[in-house]
């Protein structure tokens, strides 16, 4: 099993966030590549979001974290625009810079720093798994967030123009490589 985070904005500037399961190849790397940049969809069953063929893939390190990622868009997040992202390898999302933490602790925390976490734990994709992330902002994608939360917030009017897909895919817990998330 693994772990996806949909970041939505709109034309009416209201973010949604959608946590999904999602499965891929592993991919090792050593800093983020590009793999290419079609929309091709995955090929899992359900309500999933295309992951793997065009994402950048993060590198592999116990408790790291990708660089920044300039975002295509601002996200707005609690009435806060974003300019960048981080996707931090132990399953959480920051926007003002890596975050390494391991132990999740209750929101709303006592501190700046404004997160998004999934599955907040103790991840290492030293060993197993794929931490990989993209941007849409034409094309299918938009089409399936659009409807996707359309069917949660009826009379909203939701029309998305870009989406940022995480995955954690298959990265094993700390210390325990034979776990997948």
């Amino acid at each position: 099993m693994s772990l996806e985070k949909i970041l939505t904005t709109s034309t009416t500037d209201v973010p949604s966030t959608t946590p999904v399961t999602t499965s891929t190849t592993d991919v090792p790397s050593t800093t983020p590549v590009t793999t290419s940049t079609t929309d091709v969809p995955s090929t899992t069953p359900g309500p999933l979001y295309p992951f793997g063929a065009g994402d950048t893939v993060s590198s592999r390190s116990d408790d790291g974290s990708s660089p920044p990622i300039i975002l295509e868009q601002p996200f707005v997040y609690f009435g806060k625009p974003y300019q960048q992202i981080y996707v931090n390898h132990n399953g959480h999302l920051t926007f003002n810079g890596a975050f390494a933490s391991y132990k999740p602790y209750r929101f709303p925390a006592f501190s700046s720093r404004d997160l998004i976490a999934p599955f907040w734990t103790d991840l290492d994709n030293r060993w197993n798994g794929t931490i990989s992330y993209r941007q849409y902002s034409s094309g299918s994608v938009l089409q399936q967030a659009t409807q996707d939360i359309n069917q949660y917030f009826l009379n909203l009017g939701f029309s998305v123009n870009w989406v940022f897909v995480a995955t954690w895919d298959k990265v094993a817990y700390y210390n325990n490589f034979g776990t997948l998330t």
